[in-house]
């Protein structure tokens, strides 16, 4: 799983990152194989931090974003949503591959 950080407008520390880095490998390592690319964009507007998160996994795009005043809760926020989407798919793919078995 390779992670890339993509910052505009955003000063961020080594341990913003690491922290960052350890709970998307923590969260998606047993739902994703190793081919896969996710992409961490933080940005500043205004007085507010953007937090973008898309992964590339199966030839799919999954994004969640979030618009906050504070980070750190949101980190969480917007994992729980990229998680959901990526179990969401695993299970369809994983409902075909048994249902073909059935028929």
């Amino acid at each position: 799983m390779q992670v890339s950080f993509v910052l505009r407008q955003f000063n961020a520390s080594e341990e913003l990152k690491q922290l960052i880095h350890d709970k998307i490998v923590k969260r998606f390592e047993h739902l994703l194989n190793g081919e896969s690319e996710v992409r961490v964009t933080l940005s500043t507007e205004k007085a507010r931090t953007v937090l973008d998160i898309t992964v590339v996994a199966w030839g799919e795009v999954f994004k969640s974003h979030e618009t906050t005043t504070d980070l750190y809760p949101t980190i969480d926020v917007v994992l729980d949503k990229v998680e959901r989407q990526i179990q969401k798919k695993k299970d369809m793919f994983q409902e075909r591959r048994t249902a073909g078995r059935r028929a």
